[in-house]
């Protein structure tokens, strides 16, 4: 039986990672160029950062924390990129011929609710738009460098230990603090005869961004799909479809708030769960919206890295649950808690 089914599994998870592979090594060619180019300032900060977050990565959750712990956008634009980000549900879905296209809906329902959402925070919080409008207005530049998954900087393809510590891809930099609290960059002479090791560097750069972390990251959500996958048929195997099928629908009141918590867990695999769930019967379409709403990938870790606003995170997350439970629930009770009804 375990041969089955770990047989099983590591062929559904074969079929994801043919789908993954190809995203991941186009994320990675687009990220750094786009990266640097969105402007999440203005009027349009909210569904500039909603459309962006859309991508299947977690890495823009990890880029909007940073700007607004800087300063740079304001709460809306987080939580709008926060409820948009879809994490690694779109190359799972597309894995399934059978249910690829229910990701469509998600993807709308997610956009529709992250601007609505965005919108309305920036509404009400009046004081820290201005706060934010005031101070990129002050501002002589815009940070550069942002860290996506997996802890590697976006536009220089490098590693760092810490998030929110900025790196730079030119060599000889030193790094100082202007009035503003960001830090900014600043040629060393002592460093200056480093210029022959640019090419090099670069170079190094380029095949971890381009291809090392790609491959990586692959790997590891291939390796949360294929323990989930065994997990998962181990449970079939010993309860059976049928009655396994019996108690989730028995329980089907309760599945919008498990789906929520488990999407509140900062880890590319609480996506993989949920979508796998979903695709497994396990989750309606509404749980399933509710979970991948409060997914923000690793965003909500590197918020809570800020301890000096810790109850503002906080606030910020709990909005987040609030709102991701009050759609699962709404969404749950127009589809009878069952999958979208796709023609």
């Amino acid at each position: 039986m375990f041969w089955d089914v770990l047989k099983d599994a590591a062929i559904d998870s074969a079929k994801v990672l043919a789908v993954l592979l190809p995203i991941t090594f186009l994320i990675a060619l687009i990220e750094p160029r786009i990266a640097g180019k969105i402007k999440l300032d203005g009027r349009l900060a909210p569904l500039v950062g909603v459309t962006a977050g859309l991508f299947p990565q977690c890495g823009f959750s990890v880029v909007a924390t940073d700007l607004y712990q800087k300063r740079h956008i304001t709460v809306g634009t987080l939580m709008g990129v926060y409820l948009a980000t879809s994490d690694e549900a779109l190359p799972i879905f597309l894995a399934d011929p059978d249910k690829a296209l229910h990701i469509l809906p998600l993807l709308a329902f997610k956009f529709v609710v992250g601007l609505i959402v965005g919108y309305t925070a920036d509404a009400l919080c009046v004081r820290g738009r201005r706060e934010v409008d005031a101070h990129n207005a002050d501002c002589a530049h815009a940070p550069t460098v942002h860290f996506g998954c997996c802890r590697h900087s976006i536009e220089s393809g490098g590693k760092t230990p810490e998030y929110g510590t900025p790196t730079h891809p030119d060599q000889g930099l030193v790094r100082n603090e202007n009035e503003h609290g960001h830090e900014h960059f600043e040629r060393d002479d002592d460093c200056r005869d480093s210029e022959s090791e640019g090419k090099s560097a670069r170079a190094k750069r380029r095949l971890r961004q381009y291809l090392v972390h790609p491959l990586v990251h692959s790997m590891k959500i291939f390796v949360y799909v294929f323990v989930v996958n065994i997990l998962f048929g181990l449970l079939i195997a010993e309860v059976g479809e049928d009655r396994l099928i019996e108690f989730l629908s028995a329980n089907k009141y309760v599945a919008p708030l498990f789906a929520v918590v488990v999407g509140a867990i900062p880890n590319c695999a609480s996506s993989v769960v949920i979508s796998d769930l979903y695709l497994l019967g396990g989750l309606g379409f509404g749980a399933t919206l509710g979970g991948l709403l409060m997914n923000a990938g690793i965003g909500f870790a590197v918020l809570l890295k800020d301890r000096k606003h810790f109850k503002r995170s906080l606030a910020i997350i709990g909005a987040m649950f609030a709102v991701s439970l009050a759609c699962g629930y709404a969404v749950s009770a127009v589809f009878s808690f069952s999958e979208f009804p796709m023609p």
